[in-house]
């Protein structure tokens, strides 16, 4: 079995797992995690009885925007970071080196075998992971100023699905994937875990103080739902 509900398939043994594991992946499509020694001919029974749940939570994901294909993206020729107002225009040299990435004003040039697109995919993360940094912190120091809440660290990440989280630290990690946001969904979400800091929880009172800052709050909350239509695949 090759694909399931029209999702490609991939077993995967993990040797750490206690139980088996369905998912859906975006980029990558139906994942089955299964125990060191498992019957693997025993996967299409467990995808039959979870069925339900794989074709509701396909169409969930497909509805955002997420793609399942399994199939790589082509490489892209414009990368725009809507919170930064930023626009690159992409080039490609095509040599037989690492792949590298050369930022030049609003042009990006990548050297390195056009051939590798998951290296090439790979490289771009890690440059919007470096500008993220740059980008973010200043956007939650001008928030912090703007509310007088504060955070004790910053980190950057490059999760799957999480736009952030704030720990009982203070420590915020917000996701790279934020620098395709517009800024409107940004700041709300530097804000929402910014909040987090006085509140670690979704309480009643963590909302009404959110509110006390942004009262159009609940808006940019379902508007945030379904973000993740502003990443470009090679990202997702």
């Amino acid at each position: 079995m090759t694909e399931f509900a029209g999702l490609p398939l991939a077993v995967k043994m993990n040797p750490r797992a206690k139980r088996v594991l369905v998912k859906l992946v975006p980029g990558k499509g139906l994942e089955v995690i299964v125990p060191r020694g498992f019957d693997h001919a025993l996967v299409p029974d467990i995808l039959l009885e979870k069925r339900c749940w794989i074709e509701r939570t396909r169409d969930m994901l497909l509805a955002e925007g997420r793609d399942l294909s399994g199939e790589l993206p082509d490489l892209p020729n414009i990368i725009d970071f809507k919170a930064w107002d930023r626009v690159y225009q992409v080039d490609y040299l095509d040599r037989p080196s690492r792949v590298k990435v050369i930022e030049n004003v609003v042009r990006l040039q990548i050297n390195g075998p056009v051939e590798e697109r998951q290296a090439i995919f790979d490289a771009l993360q890690a440059f919007t992971a470096k500008k993220a940094r740059e980008v973010l912190l200043s956007r939650l120091e001008t928030v912090c100023r703007q509310t007088g809440l504060t955070y004790s660290a910053l980190r950057i990440r490059r999760q799957k699905t999480r736009w952030g989280s704030c720990s009982a630290r203070g420590t915020i990690s917000l996701n790279a994937k934020l620098l395709f946001l517009p800024p409107e969904l940004v700041d709300h979400l530097l804000l929402h875990e910014l909040c987090h800091t006085i509140h670690l929880n979704h309480s009643k009172r963590y909302w009404d103080l959110v509110a006390s800052y942004e009262p159009d709050y609940l808006r940019l909350e379902d508007e945030v739902k379904h973000g993740s239509k502003y990443v470009p695949r090679w990202f997702a």
